[in-house]
């Protein structure tokens, strides 16, 4: 599967399906898909947003007030509510492949429950922002929920069929 397919699997033909199974190049794919997506849409929000905070006056306040200065501009609006939208509209499909990535593996989607807390607590960072202590370890906690995801998502699925469905890959037979 190549990165067109997965795209088009994960978006168009499997947008919100839980049944079945996603070989790893699918999720892996969807998630370059999503990394690429955030990066264009969020250069091209600071591109047109960056010259509307007055960066001479940031640079007299201190840490904690430049912080809360930034959040709280059109800037740091601008930017929080295009992550958010991009959140919520990549939510399901990432969602939906990552519970056919589980089942591929063979596990069950019960899996995906800790994926779901991560991604909750990614939304909800995103739209209260804040350098509060404990809102960044709970960013960080979030972050280490996905780490943890991607490192599992390293291993092979069955080729055989499992209790999920046949194998997402299309298996070439050797000729010779």
């Amino acid at each position: 599967m190549n990165f067109g397919q997965a795209v088009n699997s994960s978006l168009i033909k499997k947008y919100s399906t839980f049944k079945g199974r996603a070989c790893r190049a699918e999720w892996w794919y969807f998630l370059l898909f999503s990394f690429l997506v955030s990066l264009l849409v969020s250069t091209v929000t600071v591109f047109f947003t960056f010259g509307n905070v007055d960066w001479e006056y940031v640079a007299t306040l201190s840490e904690d007030n430049a912080t809360t200065f930034i959040l709280n501009s059109d800037f740091g609006t601008s930017i929080r509510v295009v992550s958010i939208v991009l959140a919520l509209a990549l939510f399901l499909p990432g969602f939906a492949v990552t519970v056919r990535r589980l089942q591929d593996l063979d596990l069950s989607y019960y899996w995906s429950l800790p994926y779901l807390v991560a991604s909750g607590i990614n939304i909800y960072v995103t739209i209260a922002p804040s350098a509060v202590e404990s809102m960044v370890r709970l960013d960080a906690l979030g972050n280490l929920i996905v780490i943890i995801y991607c490192l599992t998502f390293l291993r092979k699925g069955d080729y055989d069929d499992n209790r999920f469905g046949p194998s997402p890959l299309e298996l070439e037979e050797d000729t010779y």
